[in-house]
């Protein structure tokens, strides 16, 4: 490798990667993911590079996005577990080379039809890369490029049409337009930038594309936020009373401390809101909020010190909970179970769950109340990817706190109650659920009329990755137009509307919960009804494509052979 030619190039590839981190939110930079891979792409359609230094240069723009944009995976707090230290140091390393495969379809199509038309196709394949990225068992979209645009509020309207990967195509389609702008300039040797646009046949056009796909959007969300505003939505919805719980109790001690005492914060915590505001029909409490509280709870679901105080106050609860199932020694473990230590012979699994408890529900010793198993679980925190095909690989989740190796649940189910005479269809997303676009509008195909979503991220204090996870939630409601309560154990705790605006928060790092009035909306966006038709009709468009080439190909030989 010549490192003294490849070190101009490694220059671009990082402020590629420089630009595209700090278009990342919190910071409030957005617009610079429309110039961010200009860098890396003009490097890529000017210079004719080896393999090698192609995908170096290529590892460098997007390690120096994950890891500016993620570097607080790993938990750098003085209480960190050594195994979520080295899985976030591990995906800082592995997962730039993710970014790679589509790369490798855009090299293949230059070698075929050029690099000006590969480049031009280059969004379909990128797209359809990041939806790929988002499905399995080691489907992280974090990084997706239309996230970077959250804080466009005024621009990403639009993603209730496309999803968010109609954002990041038009961010694909202004960086590619902005290179071939770039490149003719260069290659025309006119020093004079409004010569060149004169004398170009091609600028003009590229200029006008790069301008209507950057104002058009700004058109749409004019009328989407008047649609959705916050006070009309009152008036022409039914509304529910909400309240979000902030308990601010350190995770890494939470699983040893008395589950009935953080019981007791919640409580007292709700109790207090009550006499403030007795208007409150539901509270929710965040994720595994309450850990394991006795047997017969976390088993049975005998939920009857819950469901008293419900019954005395007239109030609904949402809390997460560990939840445990017992399989019948009759019947043969699944490979996933796990070994009851004072009892060999009992097998058992476990799921990071919530249940809804309602006023209105008579409940008798062995009901069973609804819940929701978590199904979307953290690559390496809370599974090891392909645990059910594989499952001695679970063995390797060793955390030293709380349960390390949870099972997946069914899907996502809605959680219902009845309050004031109104059906409360509740979509309830646990944690690193939130970043799935797909999944999270698969309650709104259940019926939901409302999103909650309770987390911990307590794991990441003092870190932007709370507030980075809150504002993904804040892309999920614009994409299915839902108003969202959020409660983490820590923060960000709040409400957000169907424009992505954050309602009301409560301080990060403070023990205490705040309620607000939330309409519940039954209408189905164009998103959530047909959902991710965008990155699917882009890989049907490059499908299409590669047919033809591979038709030509194969016309070649049978022409060299007659």
């Amino acid at each position: 490798m010549d490192l003294s030619k490849l070190s101009t190039k490694l220059f671009f590839a990082t402020i590629s990667g420089v630009l595209l981190a700090l278009s990342f939110p919190p910071n409030p930079l957005p617009f610079l993911a429309f110039v961010g891979l200009v860098p890396l792409l003009y490097i890529l359609h000017r210079y004719d590079l080896s393999i090698t230094h192609r995908y170096v240069i290529i590892y460098v723009t997007f390690f120096v996005y994950h890891t500016g944009s993620l570097w607080w995976i790993s938990s750098w707090s003085r209480d960190t577990d050594i195994f979520l230290l080295i899985s976030g140091l591990a995906l800082d390393f592995l997962h730039p080379f993710f970014f790679f495969f589509p790369f490798l379809f855009y090299f293949w199509l230059a070698a075929k039809i050029g690099k000006t038309r590969s480049l031009l196709i280059f969004p379909l394949i990128f797209v359809w890369f990041e939806w790929m990225h988002s499905l399995g068992d080691i489907g992280f979209p974090w990084l997706t490029l239309g996230n970077t645009q959250i804080l466009n509020l005024y621009w990403i309207q639009f993603i209730d049409i496309t999803g968010i990967w109609g954002a990041s195509f038009i961010i694909l389609y202004i960086n590619i337009f902005t290179v071939l702008l770039l490149s003719d300039y260069i290659e025309s040797g006119t020093k004079q930038i409004h010569q060149f646009i004169l004398q170009s046949r091609k600028a003009p056009f590229y200029i006008i594309l790069v301008s209507l796909l950057f104002i058009l959007p700004f058109f749409y969300s004019f009328f989407a936020l008047q649609k959705y505003d916050y006070q009309s939505n009152l008036l022409k919805n039914k509304n529910i009373n909400i309240a979000v719980i902030q308990p601010n109790i350190n995770p890494w001690k939470k699983w040893e401390a008395s589950a009935v005492h953080q019981l007791e914060i919640l409580l007292k915590t709700s109790d207090s809101m009550l006499a403030t505001d007795p208007r409150i029909n539901l509270f929710v409490f965040p994720e595994t909020a309450i850990p394991m509280l006795y047997n017969e709870f976390n088993t049975l679901q005998d939920i009857s010190v819950l469901q008293n105080w419900c019954n005395q106050r007239n109030v609904s609860i949402l809390t997460g909970f560990s939840e445990f199932y017992f399989i019948p020694k009759n019947e043969i473990p699944p490979p996933t179970s796990k070994q009851l230590s004072s009892d060999p012979q009992q097998f058992y699994k476990t799921f990071n769950s919530s249940i809804l408890i309602s006023p209105n529900f008579n409940y008798r010793p062995g009901d069973k109340v609804k819940s929701y198993c978590k199904s979307k679980l953290t690559p390496f925190g809370e599974q090891i990817p392909f645990q059910e095909a594989f499952p001695l690989l679970s063995k390797f989740a060793l955390w030293s706190v709380g349960i390390s190796s949870w099972n997946i649940g069914e899907g996502a189910d809605i959680l219902e109650t009845n309050i004031k005479n109104l059906s409360v269809r509740i979509g309830n997303i646990i944690c690193i659920e939130s970043i799935y676009p797909n999944f999270v509008r698969d309650f709104v195909g259940a019926n939901a009329n409302i999103f909650t979503v309770i987390t911990n991220d307590g794991w990441y204090d003092h870190t932007v990755g709370p507030r980075q996870h809150y504002l993904l939630a804040c892309i999920r409601a614009i994409e299915n137009r839902k108003y969202i309560a959020r409660s983490a154990n820590t923060g960000v705790t709040g409400f957000i509307s169907p424009l992505g605006i954050s309602l009301k928060e409560v301080p990060q790092y403070t023990a205490t919960g705040t309620n607000l009035l939330l309409p519940l909306l039954d209408e189905v966006t164009i998103y959530s009804k047909y959902g991710d038709w965008l990155p699917l009709f882009s890989f049907l468009i490059f499908f299409i494509i590669s047919i033809f080439e591979f038709v030509k190909i194969i016309k070649k030989l049978f022409a060299k052979q007659s």
